[in-house]
């Protein structure tokens, strides 16, 4: 019996917003408007914020970045840092140098530009997930013959060999000593690229062991990579590294880090902070929205007071008629949430792609239910005060109204 009067409140509610279609059909689309701008706005920042926590990932959250200030009078050994973490085996996996220098630098082409030499190990490539692109990378035995060579990026050749030239076997005068140009390789596309950059254009790379034997005099930034057991050993590795650091005299000011695990926490901080911030704000929109719907149901129980007068005139109760009016509210909400939902979706899975290269769409469940939770309540809450009246009408003054 229950379920009968239920079902024909749902077909009278129905009706009603039917009859009066293009009421109906502007409410629901200021809560379409709310409801997909909460999907498309916590989609855009969860889409970004993940695929920036894959690239730190990729980059290692189990890393560190040491840089040091170039004092003369402490002049850092990479060979005496790596014996010193090598004390440590159970908590460090390996150690990789970078030295930076900027050189004017002439090509086989007469072509001189500025350009920034890197001292790197041969590992190097893996830390910074190069690619090559053709010939090869620095090698071990490189460094054991002290071989003066050299790679280049595939993006930066022109600019120091013409457009189009074959760059392999090509010279390169760095500061009177001739490399030969060994390979060429490009950078994964990143949305954080944590530690390769320049203030340079051009960037050559150089064996380690050469160039501290041919620039050893010339004042360098430092960099070391330095990989550990786990990201909870960061911490651990850091406090090692900066007594070593002590001891050979270097201030606090001399050196800093960049620690890959603060790094994913710090986004996923921000990702949750700004999900709540953008989702609040299109929240609002939604909100609003409901002022709408007020509206369209005050309208709907003004026009139908003589029709609410009759029904209570022949039993029906005041739970009746405020559920009635509470139903066709939701309906407008819950409608409108679900077209939301659906055209946010499209939005973060088709056109977030198409603005935004190397990225994978994502939005969570929790954000799709809260948003259609929120519609629901906002229609529930925007329909209470028309639905109270109406229900509180007295038969006998609604049987009189005109």
């Amino acid at each position: 019996m229950q379920f009968i009067k239920v079902y024909e409140i749902l077909k009278m509610a129905i009706k009603s917003l039917y009859e009066n279609r293009v009421r109906t059909f502007l409410s629901v689309l200021g809560v379409v408007i709310g409801t997909s701008s909460i999907i498309a706005a916590v989609g855009l920042v969860q889409t970004v914020s993940s695929s920036f926590a894959k690239q730190v990932k990729e980059s290692g959250v189990d890393s560190l970045v040491l840089f040091l200030s170039y004092l003369p009078e402490h002049q850092n050994d990479y060979y005496e840092l790596s014996e010193y973490l090598w004390k440590h085996k159970d908590l460090v996996l390996t150690i990789t140098p970078k030295k930076s220098l900027s050189f004017e630098v002439l090509s086989s082409d007469n072509n001189k530009k500025r350009c920034e030499i890197l001292l790197v190990k041969p590992n190097y490539y893996i830390t910074e997930s190069l690619q090559l692109v053709e010939g090869r990378f620095l090698s071990y035995l490189d460094e054991d013959r002290n071989n003066k060579v050299a790679v280049v990026f595939d993006d930066q050749k022109d600019k120091l060999f013409g457009k189009g030239q074959q760059v392999l076997g090509k010279k390169l005068w760095i500061k009177g000593n001739e490399f030969e140009v060994v390979g060429v390789v490009k950078k994964k596309q990143r949305l954080a690229n944590i530690s390769i950059g320049s203030a340079s254009d051009i960037s050559i790379l150089v064996p380690f062991n050469v160039g501290e034997s041919l620039f050893s005099s010339e004042i360098s930034s430092q960099q070391f990579f330095i990989k550990c057991v786990s990201s909870e050993k960061n911490k651990e590795v850091q406090k090692i590294i900066e007594e070593f650091l002590t001891q050979k005299g270097f201030e606090k000011d001399d050196y800093s880090f960049i620690d890959g695990g603060e790094i994913l926490q710090g986004v996923i901080s921000v990702s949750y902070l700004l999900s709540a911030l953008l989702g609040g704000v299109a929240t609002v929109s939604l909100i609003v929205s409901g002022i709408g719907i007020t509206n369209i149901i005050l309208v709907s129980v003004t026009e139908r007071t003589k029709e609410i007068g009759i029904r209570k005139a022949v039993g029906a109760k005041i739970r009746d008629i405020r559920f009635q009016f509470l139903v066709e509210s939701s309906i407008i909400s819950i409608l409108g949430g679900i077209m939301g939902i659906v055209l946010g979706i499209v939005v973060v899975y088709a056109v977030i792609p198409n603005l935004m290269n190397d990225v994978q769409p994502t939005i969570s469940t929790f954000w799709i239910l809260l948003a259609l939770g929120v519609s629901g309540f906002v229609g529930v809450f925007s329909g209470w005060a028309p639905a109270e009246r109406a229900a509180r009408l007295e038969p006998s003054i609604a049987l009189r109204y005109e």
